[in-house]
Order: C-alpha cells, then structure tokens, then sequence
C-alpha cells in the first residue's frame, strides 16, 4: 500500500511519477506495458489546487475544464463538443457517437445527487451514507452488456466506481473516491481528480445553504487499485522529474468559487454553457465578445456571480480555447480576480499556442 500526501495537485502528481518510475511494477496490460503500483491512496488536503502545472507535462487544461463541465451536464455524446476539446474521445466509444459509461450521465442515474443532499438533511452531517455508485451491476456486467446492450464486450467500463461524502468532527467535508484503475497522466492527474473535486465544492456549496453554513472544504483521496504509467507516455514522466527544481508545486489556489444553489439549478447551467459552446464550436456567426456575453447572461439568469467566481474563470478559459483554436484569437487571463495557481496554469499551458493577452 502507498499513500501520497501533499497540498497541491502538482505536488502530489510530482510524488506519484517519482514513486512509479522508481517502484513501479513492469505488467502488460491491453494497451501496453506499464509501469503499476497497487492500492495507491492520494490525498489534497487543498483540494482547489487541482490546477496542473508541470513543467514537462504537456497536457491540454483547457479540455480539462471542458471535460468537467461536460460531466456535470450529465451529457454522454461526445460530439460536437467533447471531441473539439478531446479529439481521442472517440477511441473509448463502442459507436463513436457516445461513451456508454459517460460518468456524468450516472452521476444523475437514479438522482444519486439529490440523494445525497438528502441523506445529509435527513440524517444530519455525520452521515455515512452519503455515497454515488458509478459502477452499475446493471449496465456494467457481462450479462448486463450481452442482455441490455447486446454486445459482448465493451471499451468503456468505469474506472472510478465509487465516491463518498463525509465531514469530519471538525465540520469538513471530504471525498473520497475508490478508482479500480488509474492512468497517471491522461486519467488520474488530468481529469479525474480535477472533475471529481469541481464536484466535491458543488455539494459543499448546496450543503452549506440547507444543512449546515459552518462547513468547510476538507480533502480529497482518490483511493487507487491500480495506478500506472503507461511505456508510451512514460518521456513525460521523466520529463517532470528532470526539471524538479524549476517546478513549483506548492502554489495554492484560494479563489472562492460560486455555483447555482440546487442540484438541478447546477445541471441546467452546464447544460446551458455545453449547448452554447456546441454553437460556438459548430457556427461562425458569433465574435469573442458577443458569445462572452451570452455565456454571461446564463450565469445570471441563474443568480451566480461572474466577477471573482473561478467557476466564471473556467468559462472564459474554455471560450478563449474555442476562438483561439478556430480563428487564432489570443487567450485572456483575468489577472485582477484570480490568482496565479489558476492563471499560471492557463499561461504556461501546452496547448496554448498564442500569446497571453492580460486584461
């Protein structure tokens, strides 16, 4: 067992690239070999520090902020939108239309969000029900696939299974999220602790209107059976550690961050920012400032903020990738309302081609 701690995303991710390349386990897997370590668990004890900002790595923010939103909108199609950010969507879809185990559209199964709301306003903030299955016996098993889906095999079965909300005695309410199986790079570092932790501040926020306005945000652990480093993305691994000295992995992120005050408030603003970015994405007729606009009226159509709000900061980041990918318009970082773990992030990204423009 292996259990890495630390403040930051970047600084955890750092940890766990170290312990793979150094302790990892050479196994074949289906999609080559890789490097594993077993019941791996991750802690962020700043859970908003979820910004990925190695030197070394060259992943894609920008389809990580789309990603998360996209889950939260409890959408399953992949395009046009998701595939515009994520061009390799298609490669986990059985029709390339779709992913069958899409993690947002189970999220909403069965209203496991409004449950546990529920669970908590019920049975108050010591509860230990409060638990999502996104792993379902009824989609997910062979005899499932074969009687509902009438296929014998799948591309997409869920590698995160199972999250738990819990606060702590002292009023903090954690996550913890069980992962069967983990990628470092494309998976766990990427979007599965960023999304689930966007997730983790959404319930706190509703938690703290209707149950209890003394709560805080604790930590997050993503508890992981197997975390690995696959032969093929292994040069960013080493990349990382090669430049430890110019990394800064212990930025904090202490932007507050704001969302629509129900379960239902929030799946009807990200559904409402996905279909906008889907006619952004397929439709020429808007300009920078008009679509700005228009995703701002959403907001306040819904009564969250838009100045000083990180969930506005991702908004405009995805709608900056959007124009800059199609016309070649300049990134904008809001560098008066938010801090530099988020907009250094942005800066420093990858796939950000352009030169950063400051407001």
């Amino acid at each position: 067992m292996h259990i890495v701690k630390g403040k930051t995303l970047n600084e955890v991710v750092f940890q766990l690239l170290e312990l793979l390349t150094t302790s990892g386990h050479k196994t074949p897997s289906r999609n080559g070999d890789v490097l594993s370590l077993y019941d791996v668990s991750i802690i962020i004890e700043n859970p908003r520090s979820r910004h990925l900002n190695l030197i070394g790595r060259t992943n894609n923010i920008f389809a990580t902020f789309a990603e998360t939103f996209w889950v939260l909108a409890g959408q399953k199609n992949i395009h046009p939108y998701l595939s515009f950010f994520l061009p390799r969507a298609r490669l986990y879809s059985d029709d390339g239309l779709s992913w069958r185990a899409a993690y947002g559209e189970r999220l909403y199964a069965y209203n496991q969000l409004e449950n546990v709301i529920d669970i908590f306003k019920e049975e108050g903030i010591y509860t230990r029900r409060a638990v999502i299955s996104l792993y379902m016996p009824n989609k997910d098993t062979k005899t499932s696939l074969k009687q509902i889906h009438n296929v014998s095999a799948t591309k997409d079965i869920p590698c995160n299974n199972l999250i738990h909300f819990f606060v702590t005695p002292d009023k903090k309410l954690n996550i913890k999220v069980i992962q069967r199986s983990g990628d470092v790079i494309f998976g766990v570092s990427n979007i599965n602790i960023f999304e689930f932790g966007l997730l983790h501040e959404l319930i706190l926020n509703i938690l703290k209107l209707e149950v209890d306005s003394e709560l805080e945000l604790g930590y997050h652990n993503q508890s992981v059976t197997n975390l690995h480093l696959y032969d093929s993305t292994s040069k960013q691994a080493y990349d990382v550690l090669e430049n430890e000295q110019k990394q800064e992995l212990s930025n904090t992120n202490y932007d507050t961050i704001s969302f629509p005050n129900s379960i239902n408030a929030n799946k009807k603003l990200f559904t409402s920012l996905i279909d906008k970015f889907s006619e952004l994405i397929t439709d020429e007729k808007y300009t920078y400032n008009d679509a700005k606009g228009t995703l701002q009226h959403i907001f306040e159509e819904l009564n969250v903020p838009v100045k000083g709000n990180l969930l506005w900061g991702y908004t405009v980041a995805i709608l900056s990738f959007v124009f800059q990918e199609k016309y070649g318009k300049k990134i904008e970082v809001d560098k008066e309302h938010f801090c530099s773990e988020f907009t250094d992030s942005i800066a420093n990204n990858f796939f950000n081609r352009y030169q950063i423009k400051e407001k």
